[in-house]
């Protein structure tokens, strides 16, 4: 009975087994694999349609219950056809992302999902999640190439927003890391070497000494890591320190930037305007030597000139049509020079500065030459005063003795002075109201101060001639506020301003003179 028992049960559990085993391992997997495969074929299509068909193949796999690997490949291949299907519908990048989360859930990232996970992150311009991805799987992202170019892009992408933004910090972390990937260097755009050099040189105008301390020597290392020039850095350095800096120390440092310029030029061929800099710089740091020298310690010797001659040399040969080098030596040579030929030989010096290509545009200077050519030399100034005592002789208020007085002055300046191209003076030659001659003692007044100028301006505060000149204006304003008690008093303080005007450009004396 047990044997039938058995006989009998025994062939029903096989088939019962093999139904089973046949259901699940043959029937099941049958129904997702079908579309799973026929999906298959259609991933290499770049046709939309095709490619629509197998998302759909695919959500039928998915639907038919299929469990541990074959689930994650068909996830896998759900997720590459979405992210195909972004081409057409941008949205279906994110439902890509959204299966790739799923599957790397579900196991730990492989070679092919990483880098889909990258491709796609890419698409969606989450740059920060892609440089984060490759960073973090560096060592299965590096198996594919494309990978190095995708991370790079992202990083130039990074750093553009940064530089757009003036984050000096952030733009040049992100150009880094495309130099070390290798990819696409040729995107980075020349400027970025001189980002730090731009951040310092916007904090030394904003007053920010110390940020701009920091950009230059952040600046000078990354130089000088990159074995490339550190002069630039160096000389924002010592505009830093120029401040407080020794000049003497300053130059000497200046000189040795020269000598790195001229023995390594830079690559991008801004050596020249790097030396004509340098060159500015140490000799205006020779002038703030000059200027921090005791106090009546006297003016610059023969050798402090040949010195800034040396220097101003140097600068016009760096850059013969920059004005500076005139603007300085001519200004510096107008201040010290102690008589008219040394004067004009600096105005000579400014004028010539004017006609380079960058020339001397400053107001100032050119308010000076200007002035300067207007007052003219000491034969201008006897021209001047011919044309003023010619007309005091043609004034038919003046007294014979007056009249006699100024014909011997006009004999005895002539040969002196040609006044034959001066304009006269707007001097009435007849009788005039109070008003009338008051306005013409304040014109008397501007005539002789412009006449005397440039013979007085050399001489101390306290010469007796500046005295007497201060004197004797006075005199006449004096005069000219009480001529209505008398004409003759304001005749006699405009002869004798004029015969001491007369003393004062030709010395030597006389008896007229004495007279007077």
């Amino acid at each position: 009975m047990t044997t039938i028992l058995l006989a009998v049960v025994l062939p029903l559990l096989f088939l019962s087994t093999v139904a089973s085993g046949s259901y699940f391992l043959l029937v099941l997997p049958s129904r997702w694999r079908r579309p799973y495969e026929e999906s298959l074929a259609l991933l290499d299509s770049d046709d939309r349609d095709e490619l629509e068909r197998a998302d759909r193949l695919l959500g039928q796999a998915v639907n038919a219950g299929p469990r541990g690997r074959g689930l994650n490949r068909i996830r896998f291949a759900q997720a590459y056809v979405r992210a195909m299907l972004g081409t057409y519908e941008p949205a279906r990048y994110s439902a890509a992302a959204t299966v790739l989360d799923e599957l790397v859930t579900a196991e730990s990232r492989t070679k092919d999902t990483a880098y889909l996970e990258l491709w796609v992150q890419a698409r969606l311009e989450n740059h920060d999640r892609v440089t984060d991805l490759y960073a973090e799987h560096r060592a299965l992202l590096d198996a594919r190439p494309q990978s190095r170019r995708i991370a790079a892009i992202s990083h130039l992408q990074l750093a553009a927003g940064h530089w757009r933004r003036r984050e000096t910090d952030g733009a040049l972390h992100h150009f880094d890391r495309v130099r070390e990937l290798g990819e696409l260097t040729e995107r980075i755009p020349p400027e970025v070497n001189d980002l730090q050099l731009v951040k310092g040189v916007q904090a030394v105008f904003d007053g920010r000494a110390d940020e701009a301390r920091d950009a230059f020597g952040d600046a000078r290392k990354r130089s000088a890591e990159r074995d490339l020039p550190t002069v630039e850095a160096e000389l924002g350095l010592l505009v830093c320190d120029w401040a407080d800096g020794d000049p003497h120390q300053l130059g000497d440092w200046l000189a040795q930037l020269a000598e790195q310029v001229e023995r390594r030029p830079p690559e991008d061929g801004s050596g020249p305007q790097l030396l004509t800099g340098i060159a500015l710089l140490r000799l205006l740091a020779l002038l703030r030597e000059w200027l921090l020298r005791p106090a009546l310690s006297g003016a610059p010797s023969a050798d402090d000139f040949e010195e800034f001659g040396r220097r101003t040399d140097a600068l016009r040969e760096t850059d013969p049509e920059l004005g500076d080098a005139a603007l300085v030596d001519g200004l510096v040579r107008y201040y010290f020079s102690a008589s008219q030929p040394e004067r004009e030989r600096a105005l000579a010096v400014l004028n010539g500065g004017t006609g380079l290509a960058k020339g001397i545009m400053l107001p100032e200077v050119l308010d000076l030459m200007e002035r300067e050519r207007a007052l003219g030399g000491e034969g201008d100034a006897i021209s001047r005063y011919l044309v003023l005592v010619g007309e005091y002789l043609e004034d038919p208020e003046r007294s014979a003795e007056d009249q006699a007085l100024y014909r011997r002055l006009k004999a005895k300046f002539t040969p002196f002075g040609d006044a034959g191209d001066l304009e006269e003076g707007a001097v009435p030659h007849q009788r005039a109201p109070l008003e009338d001659h008051r306005r013409r003692s304040e014109a008397l007044r501007r005539r002789i101060e412009l006449i005397l100028y440039t013979r007085l301006r050399d001489l101390p505060d306290d010469d007796p001639a500046k005295h007497a000149v201060r004197e004797q204006l006075a005199q006449l304003e004096q005069a000219s506020a009480v001529y209505a008690e008398g004409a003759e008093v304001l005749h006699g303080a405009e002869r004798k301003l004029i015969t001491s005007t007369g003393q004062i450009l030709l010395p030597e004396e006389t008896d007229d003179q004495h007279r007077a």
